[in-house]
């Protein structure tokens, strides 16, 4: 039976108020509408564009930085590693001493794992499942009827067990939130490495992260992250900065690139040109370094086109 929970606060995500983020006035919309409707939140877009960034964000602006857990998938989990440990070795080695009581029984063993804990509080927070792509088809399809009920049975734990693990570790094997709790905000990001289910799909709310067109917001998008970095970056070099880059995802996305460059990217090079000192100008005008190249594009093919399409227009 699931748990009634109580209606989560009255939480609004701007996505202007975080200090390293500027999220698009839609983006905030679909962020909002997952709050309210106690939705997970399936975050797409092209590397590089933010997806992992938007959870923290959302956490930061919503006064919850301290309550912000981080997940990031591998391969070779299953969903119930997101909701309980049972540490069944240690178990087998305590197992090797007769005298050790504490071996009979399964529950000394399990732990909660960051989603199941999360559940089981029933306090805000936001819950970022990063990269759920690169698990087994299974991985997505376990998590449905969690992500519905935000509740779950511990598998692993005998009936006869669960009031005594509910004694000493504070949970049976039914685990649910509190009557009075409310459900964490659980942010997915996906690189569709590979089609994830219908079914999971259709208890998400969806956002899809596009590479900003404005030039203004690029650029305050730069000036947000150097600030992270406590650096104080002349305007008119990342005005130059911005109007180059722009210059070289277009060729790049001409030329076939598989991976173009991103805001990322665009940061870590308006970084590297302060560093090097180089005005705005020889940014605008001048071919791009090697260090330059070396920031922006991450795939050696996708160099080798750009340079062929740079060759190309040159010789026309």
């Amino acid at each position: 039976m699931t748990v009634p929970q109580q209606k989560a606060p009255d939480l609004t995500f701007s996505g202007k108020s975080c200090a390293f983020y500027l999220a698009a006035p839609e983006t905030a919309v679909i962020v909002n509408l997952a709050i309210h409707l106690e939705r997970p939140l399936l975050v797409e877009g092209e590397a590089g564009c933010g997806k992992t960034r938007l959870a923290a964000a959302v956490a930061e602006e919503l006064e919850l930085a301290d309550r912000l857990i981080v997940i990031t998938v591998k391969s070779t989990m299953q969903a119930k590693d997101l909701l309980y440990r049972f540490d069944a070795l240690r178990r087998l080695q305590d197992a090797q001493n007769p005298g050790n009581q504490r071996a009979r029984s399964v529950y000394p063993y399990l732990t909660l794992e960051p989603l199941g804990y999360a559940i089981r509080e029933g306090k805000p927070c936001v819950v970022l499942i990063d990269e759920i792509d690169k698990a087994d088809i299974d991985f997505p399809n376990d998590l449905l009827d969690v992500l519905d009920r935000f509740e779950f049975d511990i598998d692993d734990l005998p009936r006869e067990e669960s009031d005594a693990c509910l004694e000493h570790k504070g949970f049976a094997r039914h685990v649910a939130g509190p009557l009075q709790g409310v459900r964490p905000l659980v942010i997915i990001t996906s690189n569709r490495e590979k089609q994830l289910p219908e079914p999971f799909l259709r208890r998400c709310l969806y956002v899809q992260l596009d590479f900003p067109d404005d030039p203004a917001i690029l650029a305050e998008i730069v000036r947000r992250n150097l600030a992270v970095h406590q650096e104080d970056v002349a305007d008119e070099l990342i005005a130059g900065a911005v109007e180059r880059f722009c210059e070289v995802r277009e060729r790049a996305q001409a030329s076939g690139a598989q991976k173009l460059p991103a805001t990322s990217e665009l940061v870590d090079w308006v970084r590297v040109l302060h560093w090097q000192q180089r005005n705005s100008a020889s940014v605008v005008s001048q071919p791009l370094t090697v260090a330059d190249q070396a920031v922006l594009f991450k795939i050696r093919h996708d160099l080798e086109r750009y340079r062929a399409h740079i060759a190309a227009e040159a010789s026309r």
